[in-house]
């Protein structure tokens, strides 16, 4: 009995539809005109709002390296530069470019002639101390700064932050595009060769080295390798290898007995096989470990020196 007033009620509706669809023919073909082109003029809409919504996905895509550089520079916090721009700016000296990652990253490869101050690992806070400090006595001179973090968002960030708190303008103060990574791609952009470093390098005569042996006022750093120095040494010198000058592992090994072993407030006289890349190295390293360079000085002629030969002891 459901089933023949179920059957009913739908015949009843269709009659009723195709009554009603007859009758008013005239006016549903110009609804439905008016219909399709109302359709068409929101399709049209739609592909044009997915057409922005797809160039903006495209453009973010293009901005990867810069992670969030448009945000970023839209509210003025933060500016960039190129990879290859901060390679050249290291070089002719147009900015200051500052790599502010770990000591294990940064040794691995560096841009040449950059500077070193660490803001990783981010969480401790003697080392925004320090960078503030490091800020005012290398970086207030009114030239502009490329901040080098790993990638070119957090160590950056926080980088920039500190320096904005020791006084320097921030419209100086710039972050390289995607970092370290991407300069890893920009070819000779990073080196672990520090011998060709742009550093007013000093020397020592060999007589004068000699009569500061023995004394407690100069150090003096042997960078021959192990066996060489056990052969033949100067008196109360102090030894870490860079015969491997390119070497990052022969680079730590000196950065840490520096910073562990050495007085910084004290001259330093460095011999090496020959006076030259060794000895330079060495210094370059020891800049970095918070030496002045102005109190390092190169043993000139090193090893080859016959005064610096007949000197040594084997204790």
């Amino acid at each position: 009995m459901k089933k023949k007033f179920v059957t009913l009620g739908i015949m009843m509706a269709l009659s009723m539809t195709v009554a009603a669809g007859c009758g008013q023919k005239a006016g549903n073909e110009t609804t439905a005109q008016e219909t399709a082109e109302s359709t068409a003029a929101d399709t049209a809409a739609a592909d044009s709002t997915v057409e922005d919504t797809t160039a903006a996905d495209t453009t973010g895509a293009d901005g990867a390296a810069s992670e969030t550089a448009a945000a970023a520079q839209s509210d003025g916090s933060y500016q960039y530069v190129s990879p290859k721009e901060a390679v050249a700016a290291a070089k002719d000296k147009s900015a200051h470019v500052l790599d502010v990652r770990e000591w294990d990253n940064y040794v691995k490869g560096r841009v040449a002639d950059s500077m070193w101050c660490p803001i990783f690992p981010l969480e401790d806070d003697s080392l925004a101390e320090a960078m503030g400090t490091y800020a005012k006595e290398n970086l207030s001179d009114g030239q502009k700064i490329y901040i080098i973090c790993n990638s070119g968002k957090r160590g950056a960030e926080k980088a920039t932050g500190v320096l904005k708190e020791a006084g320097i303008d921030g419209s100086l103060i710039y972050t390289v595009e995607g970092g370290a990574k991407a300069l890893e791609s920009e070819k000779g952009a990073l080196t672990t060769n520090r011998a060709d470093e742009d550093i007013d390098w000093k020397t020592v005569a060999a007589a004068d080295a000699l009569k500061a042996v023995g004394g407690s006022d100069i150090q003096i750093l042997d960078v021959r390798d192990n066996d060489t120095y056990a052969k033949g040494h100067l008196k109360g010198s102090i030894q870490s290898s860079l015969k491997e000058i390119e070497d990052p592992a022969a680079q730590t090994a000196m950065y840490k007995m520096a910073k562990e072993e050495m007085d910084p407030s004290k001259p330093v006289y460095l011999l090496c096989y020959s006076g030259n890349k060794c000895a330079k190295t060495g210094i370059s390293v020891m800049k970095d470990a918070g030496f002045d360079v102005d109190n390092l000085f190169i043993i000139e002629n090193g090893a080859k020196d016959k005064d610096i030969q007949a000197a040594f002891v084997t204790e």
